[in-house]
């Protein structure tokens, strides 16, 4: 009888516990919850089955999303994510070769046709599509990624809805010990040592290449400050959210130490190319020097916040300071990277992203 009094006892305890974990907010541990980009508070019920990415610049939130083992257990529709030298998404999961890629401009409609349990998007699809999911009442998450700041925490958010809050610390830490190294050495540069360098995006429409810097604030401008190094161009592009042409006269004003020419949709050597074969370039001093270099690439352009972001600081580091960070080996850190950040074990798949750098950075010994 006391036993069985005492059993009545505990559950009856349990229950007002169960309950007073609902009225102060907490989630039963089948759910998760997160904050997106976008400051919206997001609960999921469970594990997620079926996950679409949307909109354009989808690769980004891709990236992120690959970097969580939760990923292989998921039926996945991904967008276009080919920038041009294509994606390494199929690498991890090759049946996404076989499967077409929702289009980048897809309705919500057709988009909500799908069924998903989960939605994610870049957070500037917010008021065109976020919202509109919304109403429908297909969940969603928007993530913007497009700062280092960001990255953390964001990446905080989108562990805790997977229900993995480890693997995100996880994650981040293996950014930070590459950053530190990084940071580290780059405090120990005086103002005098510093190199000056020019980040170009170059772009041809019509048989015609032009130039382009970043803002201020993105993570191109912040890749080169932390390297050590001073943006020649920081303040002069006056766009703010996005690339802003800048003229040769310009370029040749600022008389750069380093100019580090960037494509996102195709090989940048033709670029390269261009500009040591150019009677105009000829005169600079980095063209003179040797000291104009194609950015380095796999399956998608490291000078970017993508995944990959962290090689493209370990490389230009490097390139800008090579006595600094001569102990970085990059075929190493890449072999590293996706071994770490997204579990590759295949030497196989790792030597077709090696071998893509390796061609990407080519031309740039003269």
């Amino acid at each position: 009888m006391k036993r069985r009094l005492l059993i009545l006892m505990l559950l009856v305890c349990t229950t007002l516990l169960a309950a007073q974990g609902v009225r102060d907010g907490a989630q039963p541990p089948s759910t998760h919850a997160a904050i997106d980009a976008n400051g919206r508070t997001l609960i999921l019920d469970g594990p997620v089955g079926d996950l679409l990415i949307a909109g354009k610049a989808g690769n980004m939130p891709a990236n992120a999303l690959f970097l969580f083992p939760e990923v292989e257990h998921m039926h996945l529709t991904l967008p276009k994510t080919d920038q041009g030298l294509g994606d390494f998404f199929a690498l991890l999961r090759s049946e996404l070769d076989q499967q077409s890629r929702l289009s980048q401009t897809a309705s919500v409609e057709e988009i909500a046709a799908r069924g998903p349990d989960l939605v994610l998007m870049k957070a500037t699809h917010f008021e065109s599509t976020a919202k509109k999911l919304d109403q429908l009442g297909v969940k969603n998450f928007t993530m913007s990624l497009e700062t280092w700041n960001e990255w953390q925490r964001e990446i905080v958010q989108l562990g805790a809805l997977l229900g993995n809050p480890g693997r995100a610390h996880e994650i981040l830490g293996l950014y930070r010990a590459r950053l530190d190294l990084i940071e580290s050495r780059a405090a120990q540069i005086k103002s005098q040592d510093q190199q000056r360098v020019l980040l170009l995006q170059a772009d041809r429409t019509d048989n015609t290449t032009s130039y382009k810097i970043a803002p201020d604030s993105w993570i191109q401008t912040w890749m080169v400050e932390v390297s050590g190094a001073s943006a020649v161009w920081k303040g002069a592009n006056k766009a703010a959210a996005g690339w802003s042409t800048v003229s040769f006269e310009q370029i040749a004003a600022w008389d750069p130490d380093l100019i580090v020419l960037i494509s996102y949709s195709t090989p940048t050597a033709s670029y390269l190319d261009g500009v040591y074969s150019s009677p105009l370039w000829a005169n600079l001093r980095a063209v003179k020097e040797g000291a104009v270099v194609a950015s380095p690439h796999d399956l998608m352009n490291y000078i970017q916040p993508v995944a990959s972001w962290i090689l493209g600081l370990q490389w230009l580091a490097k390139t800008t300071y090579p006595e600094r960070y001569r102990d970085i080996d990059m075929r190493t850190e890449i072999e590293r990277f996706y071994r770490d950040f997204y579990a590759i074990t295949d030497r196989s798949i790792i030597q077709t992203l090696v071998d893509a750098y390796s061609r990407s950075i080519a031309d740039n010994r003269r």
